[in-house]
């Protein structure tokens, strides 16, 4: 393992010098939680391809882009891109979902190694709903969905990289969206969604929260 510690300081570990198992280790037992991207694609032929991507996060609200970060194909023979992937560099649109936690093990379940062009969501026992300004449609009973344009794809290594995705649309459950005082509020913590934690099979519920407000310049003292 290419690790050294020194006296009083922390386990380093040079990533050039790591090979690719051990690197991504490092950042998803790390790096967490992370949000869940339920990615929904149409290939081609027409058909509906869905899978779940925890590299994501939104990166900005002028445009309102949204990032994912997929992997090449390891795990399926002759296969060198993701069904998602191919689909969006192809097509140039796609939508997201979020994960609320009574749809997580139906998300688990999409992110089978599937052969290209079954319908992970049919297996699944999931439904979906059409999208309003692109072609693939929206998971359905998600608490959160997005309609996406690709705005940029960087391709990070052989088969994979970043996809930037500008928000063409935003759906969220009627539930979850009010009022007050002629301002948009919107309950979050009622989505109950997940997100991916450390190590394989293991997520966390938006339910468990810590609030801090932020203070003004210069610091108060604290005890």
């Amino acid at each position: 393992m290419a690790a050294k510690q020194e006296a009083n300081r922390p386990m380093q570990f040079t990533m050039n010098e790591l090979d690719h198992a051990t690197r991504y280790k490092l950042l998803v037992n790390t790096v967490h939680p992370r949000p869940i991207a339920w990615v929904t694609t149409i290939d081609d032929q027409g058909r509906v391809n869905a899978a779940p991507y925890s590299f994501f996060n939104a990166m900005g609200g002028t445009p309102p882009l949204l990032a994912i970060g997929i992997g090449s194909d390891t795990i399926r023979k002759g296969e060198r891109e993701k069904d998602s992937l191919r689909n969006i560099r192809a097509a140039g649109e796609f939508t997201v979902s979020l994960v609320s936690h009574a749809q997580a093990r139906a998300m688990v379940d999409t992110a089978a190694a599937a052969p290209s062009g079954e319908d992970e969501l049919a297996a699944a026992g999931l439904s979906t709903t059409p999208s309003s300004l692109v072609a693939p449609p929206l998971i359905a009973d998600a608490p959160v969905g997005y309609e996406c344009r690709l705005w940029q794809y960087i391709e990070t290594h052989p088969g994979g990289g970043i996809v930037l995705g500008e928000v063409l649309a935003t759906h969220i459950d009627d539930r979850f969206v009010g009022d007050e005082d002629g301002k948009l509020r919107i309950d979050a913590p009622a989505m109950d969604l997940v997100g991916r934690a450390h190590g394989s099979g293991w997520y966390w519920r938006g339910s468990d929260q810590l609030k801090l407000d932020r203070v003004d310049w210069p610091l108060p003292e604290r005890s």
